[in-house]
């Protein structure tokens, strides 16, 4: 899953989202035409539509591990549970690196600029390929 890292931040670099890039490093993994994913998740840059709030990279990563984790079951929800666990463990470990997940906290108090949260897009998918791979050793 190393490729996915890279691919997103050559995402980054050719001016997608924090958001876009994550999401579409992994729509071939997931099956999904990348399309949608980019459609998906715009908004999410910028601490969502530039808002600031929860970081888009992370916000991109928690998506992935969603669709990993959740078995899918419209009618149970019984995997809730653990999805939820891998999100926390997710938000954690970003936290450790960038000492929240908020965007404006992230960026300490900057305005988001393109160009500028390369590392927090790399970390983000480091963190998804850290999590699916214990998803498979599971």
């Amino acid at each position: 899953m190393e490729n996915q890292v890279k691919e997103a931040l050559q995402y980054y670099a050719k001016g997608y989202t924090c958001a876009q890039a994550v999401m579409c490093a992994y729509a071939d993994e997931m099956d999904i035409d990348k399309t949608i994913f980019y459609k998906m998740a715009e908004g999410f840059g910028g601490g969502c539509g530039g808002m600031q709030e929860i970081c888009g990279a992370v916000s991109a990563a928690f998506a992935i591990i969603s669709f990993h984790y959740s078995d899918g079951n419209l009618d149970d929800g019984k995997s809730m549970r653990k999805t939820y666990a891998k999100i926390r463990e997710a938000a954690g470990l970003f936290k450790e690196e960038f000492g929240s997940i908020v965007c404006k906290e992230v960026l300490d108090g900057n305005k988001p600029q393109a160009f500028k949260c390369g590392k927090k897009v790399r970390v983000a998918a480091e963190i998804v390929d850290r999590i699916i791979t214990n998803n498979q050793l599971n």
